[in-house]
Order: C-alpha cells, then sequence, then structure tokens
C-alpha cells in the first residue's frame, strides 16, 4: 500500500509536467532538525544529540470546479534509528489523503471526507503541531459553511479499537481488539469578522472515549465550549482565549477552565509583548476533577519551547499551570534576519505539598531566510527549576536540581 502511495505521487508528478492544464498542484517540504538535550536538570549527566527528519510530498486537482482531491505522504525518522546502513525503517505513511466536494448541490458549504489536518485560530485548542517530526492528522468529516462567517462542523477518529473485516464468518466473532479503547470528536468552530481590527471565535466539541470491554467507570466524557478574540488597535493588538469543560472522567465528575490573555506593542521592527496562561488544576484529595485537558492543540507554541509541558495535564501532575510571560521579536520584512526571546514564569495552579514553583524558562530563537520558503533557525533555551520541578524529577539516582538546557539548529524548505 506504501509503495503504491508512493508510486501514486511520482505518476501525478510525471502527468504536472506533461500536462497543460492549471489544475494539477504539486507540493513538498522538508524539515530537518538536530537538537541538544540537557533538560534532565543534572550537570553530572551528558548532553544528548539527536537528528529528526521530516518529508512531504503532495498532489491536489480540482475537478470542473467542483472536486479536490488532495494526496499527501510523509517519511518521518530520527536519524540513525536503523539497525545498520544497509538496514531500512518504513516510515512511510499517508499524512492526509481526502476528497473535498466544493458547495454541493449549490449549497453554501465544502464537504471534506479522508484523512486531513485540523488547526483553528491560534492552534491552542486544535493543531496541526508542525513542530513535531510527525504532525497531527485526523480521520473524519467536516462540513464547512462560507457565509457572513465561517462555520464547520467535524466528527473525528481519534482511535478505533476494531480491524476491518473483509468477510463476516463465524469464527471471526468475537473480533480481538487491536486497542481497549475507541476515541472520537465531535464539534463546531465558527469565525466571525465584524471588521478588519476584529476576529471572534466560538467554538465546543465532545472528546469520547470509550472502553470497549464495557467498563463504563473507564470512559470519558469531556465537553468543551470557549470563545478567542483576537483585536488590532492600531500599534497594539491582543488575543483572549478562554474555555469550559464539564462532563465526568473515568467515572469522576469534571469541572475545569482555561483562560489567556496576551498584549503586544508593535513598532513595525520591534514588538513586546506580555501574557498570562491560566489552566486549572485539581487539589491533591479532590473527589472532583478540576484540570484542564489541552489534549489536541500545539502545546509547544505556548508553554515553553522546552517542552516540559508538552502533555499537559500529566506534565503537571493534574495541578494544573499559570504561565506568566513576556517576549520581544525583531522582525523587518527587508531584512532576512529575524529573532525573539520569551521569559515564562511558571507556577502550578494548585499546590502540592506546599509546592507550586516549576521554575522560570528563557527562549531565545534567531532566524534567516535563505530564499522564499527556506528557512535556516537556531534556538536555546535554559531552565531554573522551582520547588515542585526538583520533586518532579528527583530519582532514585539523586536529585536533580542544576539548571536545565536545550538548543537546536533546523533547516525548513517548501516547495
Amino acid at each position: 500500500m506504501k509503495k503504491f502511495i508512493l508510486i501514486f505521487i511520482v505518476i501525478l508528478s510525471a502527468a504536472q509536467l506533461t500536462s497543460a492544464q492549471d489544475d494539477w498542484k504539486i507540493s513538498g517540504g522538508v524539515q530537518l532538525r538536530s537538537e541538544i538535550d540537557g533538560r534532565d536538570f543534572s550537570d553530572k549527566t551528558h548532553a544528548l544529540t539527536f537528528a529528526s527528519l521530516r518529508t512531504r510530498a503532495a498532489v491536489s486537482k480540482t475537478v470542473a470546479g467542483k472536486i479536490n482531491f488532495f494526496a499527501q505522504v510523509q517519511d518521518s525518522r530520527v536519524l540513525g534509528e536503523e539497525p545498520n546502513t544497509l538496514a531500512s525503517t518504513d516510515n512511510l505513511d499517508l499524512h492526509q489523503g481526502y476528497i473535498k466536494l466544493l458547495r454541493p448541490l449549490d449549497i453554501p458549504a465544502d464537504i471534506q471526507a479522508g484523512r486531513f489536518e485540523v488547526a483553528y485560530g491560534t492552534e491552542r485548542f486544535f493543531g496541526a503541531v508542525g513542530w513535531h517530526y510527525i504532525g497531527r492528522s485526523w480521520d473524519g468529516l467536516r462540513l464547512s459553511f462560507k457565509t457572513d462567517f465561517d462555520f464547520d462542523l467535524f466528527a473525528l477518529t481519534h482511535s478505533e479499537s476494531n480491524l476491518y473485516i473483509a468477510n463476516a464468518v463465524p469464527g471471526i466473532y468475537p473480533l480481538p481488539a487491536v486497542s481497549e479503547y475507541s476515541q472520537s470528536v465531535y464539534g463546531f468552530w465558527t469565525t466571525f469578522k465584524p471588521n478588519q481590527q476584529n476576529r471572534l471565535d466560538a467554538f465546543g466539541y465532545y472528546n469520547k472515549r470509550r472502553n470497549i470491554n464495557q467498563v463504563p467507570e473507564d470512559d470519558v466524557n469531556q465537553f468543551t465550549i470557549g470563545a478567542n478574540h483576537v483585536g488590532t488597535y492600531g500599534a497594539f493588538s491582543t488575543i483572549t482565549e478562554a474555555a469550559y469543560q464539564f462532563g465526568d472522567v473515568t467515572d469522576i465528575d469534571l469541572a475545569a477552565y482555561l483562560f489567556s490573555l496576551q498584549a503586544f506593542f508593535n513598532t513595525g521592527i520591534l514588538k513586546i509583548g506580555a501574557g498570562a496562561d491560566i489552566l486549572s488544576g485539581t487539589d491533591p484529595g479532590s473527589e472532583k476533577i478540576n484540570t484542564f485537558s489541552v489534549d489536541f492543540g500545539t502545546n509547544h507554541k505556548f508553554y515553553g519551547f522546552m517542552d516540559y509541558f508538552i502533555n499537559i495535564p500529566v506534565n503537571t501532575l493534574f495541578l494544573g499551570l499559570n504561565d506568566f510571560y513576556a517576549s520581544a521579536s525583531l522582525q523587518n520584512i527587508e531584512c532576512a534576519w529575524s529573532g525573539a526571546v520569551v521569559f515564562h514564569q511558571f507556577k502550578s495552579n494548585k499546590t502540592f505539598l506546599g509546592q507550586s514553583a516549576f521554575g522560570q524558562e528563557i527562549d531565545l530563537t534567531v532566524k534567516y531566510d535563505l530564499i522564499p520558503g527556506t528557512s535556516v533557525s537556531w534556538g536555546g533555551s535554559v531552565f531554573l527549576p522551582g520547588d515542585l520541578m526538583k520533586t518532579i524529577f528527583n530519582t532514585q539516582q539523586g536529585k536533580r536540581e542544576d539548571a536545565a538546557f536545550w538548543s537546536y539548529i533546523m533547516i525548513t524548505a517548501a516547495l
């Protein structure tokens, strides 16, 4: 199947070279990143080094202005993961592959079905996780209405416990499950722009996880509703995001919230910002869950580039997260160089053994645009651990209380 997909891409690429039509579109991209990982808070250990590579190739075609076909294959790997230079690792996969019906029956909506990325707003709640060497995509169905505002309805499959059954015979039932859980997400996202200065998002989604062994206390019924606002007022701009979660998780009542406020002042070359993200947590010993879960967002963009809080709420011990930050960035459209620095002050939303300080993180990035679509980036980060982070990283081998560091250099190229 994977070889067939690759051959399919090659054939369509050849068709692009020979066809006189202009509705064939070929695209691709490469992301190559090398990292130095000293995030264990111990000066006694050597920093780890590794590199990742993501290669994508895509083809799309629109037929009669009514149907759009899109296929994107991807190879993702950590360099050196093959056992030797004569071995191969099967990392080729279909990252996206869908059919989109463009306003069928002249209704003001597009219907998309197959496998595709889902990214909305700032990507705090739904993101494609472009930083990752794999990236996130979903199997599902999406209806996109285009009127005075944009309105999407979607039904997405997170994971499926059952295999495909080709031939129904008595001996195949009951079918052994691939996974213990089936999980799906259903929701909507709407965007309204009353003018050039303001954008308002409203959204809601239902995250349903079912234990196929019929263990009700292991099921998840999580509802999330929220709204975002992006405003520009001359040199000033703001981003406000808020959401509330309710339902039940593993048979325990859920009530949690997220609130984020960012403000920026842009002089044209220098952009200065400050903000706060508040994700509610659960008091130890509580009979209810008050921890907000950020399951499908691009968390790398928000909670520090060192990715200590990439898996929220697990990485915060379900205590929640208070992130206060300040940033400054330099960018000039007439210059190929740009850069930014961000300072984070991390605390838990609830205390644990009288501790709440995760610590401080400083992220520095520099970017150079070689040509349009191709750039080289460097980043360096330092994390000063607080008492709670030291407690989390203490092991049987001893305490880990030193400053942590992380650095990378990355090349991205898009066709």
